[in-house]
């Protein structure tokens, strides 16, 4: 019993707010539907009344017992009948229009405020979890679908009550009995349809997962940068079969949650047709007796036919507001989610970097349950200075950049600058004093002038300062050879007439690199800067990158010695540990890792010739 209360809180409190989401939607449009819908709910009664004045008055004139003339009679009950039945025929369209505009505010609203929401998460913890990503979906779903839903059954439900009382009210001057036997046929098709509601909530949980994936060979198939390797290795047909097996396995668990609910409606429709059927026989036994009119017979049969509309209308709004409550609660979920990292709410400014960065017996790892990723470490990041992080693949460095940016806080120990800890910052305005380059940087598919003045949105407008950044990245010649040089569109999707182009992987990368220079930064992360040039290029931004970073705070992470080579000192990491920290020559001496490591990659170039030329 407390769970079934807990239950019935939890579903009244997402329904109302989603009535709130509505209301703030657009509040004229919202009140006009519940208006349109009370005046609708009245039309039936009126038509139904007139059906049977109609009928007495014909039953009368036909038996003789009335000689008024038929024009003087029926002609203002029939134009009473069409104005009414107009009436309703001019609203239902309004109707529509309402709900429709209605629709259009909350593709704006609600999709807003989930990205705002997704944007206010100053870190990153639960973007890489497959749970989070099945919430997000059915909350953008739940939440827009859904309540749009509720104020489509809201109306019906307002409509349906007040039809049911109105004609309830006529069926108990027949007799309560029928009256009620009428209503009990409610009842099992509420439990049944609110049993369904969970059902489909559940399975729509259950298959998150596999419409993910569905999507995701949907958007392999067409992305223009995969169809090479689609093409090259012949994968096409192969993702097309994992595509329909995908759909077919959704399929078929919804077809069979749609058999369930065929066998039990369609019992639940022949009660209910039973029960009409033997209220109506009921009717014309008391007609037959002369205890009722033929207009009290069509005003009965309307209103048993009315009050089962009604019921049912009841019954599958109560049993689609439970349902939709519960996709709802995914939305609601989301948007209590708390911060993935801890914000400080009297943050300290952030100065510029004087001193340098000290990771402080710094160990993580992301959950209790998997391992550690780094331990125990101590590392000094001298202001002015260039620090290499060496280390092979999983070895940890990308994750000492995710803690150094707060992109997640250390599991055990702190990172200062300039001796305060990080986390007495606002992550946004330390990420201010940080510019950086990522290997797997981001390909906008906008305009060049975008693509780079992301960077810093506070000069986005400042061509002077964009193209300023281009040239320190070494791009700004190649840009103005472009069709629309800034203006250019880096895109063949979205471009019109064909004027959008793409660029090769090394353009790409000095255009990532012009975006991190639009920032003054104290502090510069250049992750495999150089892992998408070729050899002269490589070559040119070597010294290039070394005029850049000197006398500028700087991380490095390459497995190109060469380029570590620019680094002040290098620290080298080995299953989450520093293992050894030197410049270059000190770590060629110590003959360790960094010294072998060096030694196999100059052996390659040194015996294979194609990596000479």
């Amino acid at each position: 019993m407390k769970q079934i209360l807990n239950g019935t809180r939890t579903t009244f409190a997402a329904i109302i707010q989603m009535v709130k989401l509505a209301w703030e939607a657009h509040r004229v449009i919202f009140a006009g539907l519940i208006l349109l819908t009370i005046v609708q709910a009245f039309i039936p009664l009126g038509t139904a009344w007139i059906t049977k004045l109609i009928f007495d008055n014909l039953a009368a004139l036909l038996q003789g017992t009335q000689s008024v003339p038929f024009m003087q009679i029926f002609a203002p009950l029939i134009i009473i009948q069409a104005l009414l039945l107009l009436f309703n025929k001019v609203l239902q369209p309004i109707n529509n229009y309402l709900n429709a505009e209605l629709s259009r505010q909350l593709t704006v609203i609600l999709p807003t405020r989930i990205y705002k929401k997704l944007n206010s998460f100053a870190g990153i913890a639960y973007f890489e979890t497959s749970d989070f990503h099945d919430v997000l979906r059915l909350s953008q779903e739940g939440a827009q679908h859904g309540t749009l839903t509720l104020v489509s059954t809201l109306t019906h439900l307002i409509q349906g009550i007040i039809t049911l009382i109105i004609f309830l009210g006529v069926l108990l001057t027949l007799g309560w009995v029928v009256a009620l036997l009428v209503a009990l046929v409610a009842i099992p098709q509420l439990i049944v349809q609110l049993r369904f509601g969970g059902q489909r909530f559940n399975l729509a949980y259950a298959l998150s997962p596999d419409e993910r994936r569905s999507f995701y060979y949907s958007f392999i198939l067409s992305r223009p940068e995969m169809t090479k390797e689609i093409r090259l290795f012949g994968l096409g047909d192969y993702l097309i079969d994992r595509l329909v097996q995908t759909y077919r396995k959704v399929n078929h668990a919804k077809r069979k949650q749609d058999v369930r609910e065929l066998r039990w409606e369609t019992g639940l429709e022949l009660l209910a047709v039973m029960v009409s059927s033997g209220a109506f026989l009921f009717i014309v036994m008391w007609a037959f007796q002369g205890r009722l009119t033929i207009g009290d017979v069509t005003l009965y049969n309307n209103a048993i036919t009315s009050v089962q509309g009604a019921l049912y209308s009841l019954v599958f709004g109560i049993s689609q507001l439970h349902m939709h409550a519960l996709f709802f609660s995914h939305y609601q979920r989301l948007m209590s989610l708390p911060q993935p990292i801890p914000i400080t709410h009297a943050p300290v400014s952030t100065p510029p970097l004087r001193h340098g960065i000290e990771f402080h017996n710094v160990s993580f790892r992301y959950t209790d349950k998997h391992p550690w990723v780094l331990q125990n470490i101590d590392l000094h990041i001298p202001a002015g200075k260039s620090i290499a992080l060496v280390g092979i693949n999983g070895a940890g460095k990308s994750t000492m950049v995710k803690l150094l940016t707060r992109l997640y806080d250390p599991t055990e120990g702190h990172i200062t600058w300039d001796g305060i800890d990080i986390r007495e910052f606002c992550p946004s305005a330390l990420r201010q004093r940080i510019g950086a380059i990522f290997q797997d940087f981001m390909r906008y598919e906008l305009t060049v002038h975008e693509n780079i003045g992301f960077g810093n949105l506070d000069k986005m407008d400042d061509r002077n300062w964009v193209q300023h950044a281009a040239k320190q990245a070494n791009v700004h010649t190649d840009i103005t050879k472009l069709p629309h040089g800034y203006d250019t569109e880096l895109s063949r999707m979205f471009a019109e007439m064909d004027k959008g182009i793409d660029l090769s992987g090394g353009q790409w990368q000095k255009v990532a690199t012009a975006r991190m220079f639009t920032r003054d930064a104290d502090l510069l992360i250049l992750d495999e800067p150089t892992a998408a040039l070729d050899a002269e290029s490589e070559y040119d931004t070597y010294h290039h990158f070394t005029e850049l970073v000197e006398n500028r705070t700087s991380v490095l992470i390459s497995h190109r010695f060469s380029t570590v080579r620019m680094a002040d000192m290098i620290a080298v990491i080995e299953h989450g540990r520093i293992t050894e920290y030197g410049s270059h020559e000190v770590l060629m001496l110590a003959n360790g890792t960094y010294a072998r490591l060096y030694k196999m990659q100059a052996e390659n170039y040194t015996l294979n010739p194609l990596l000479q030329s």
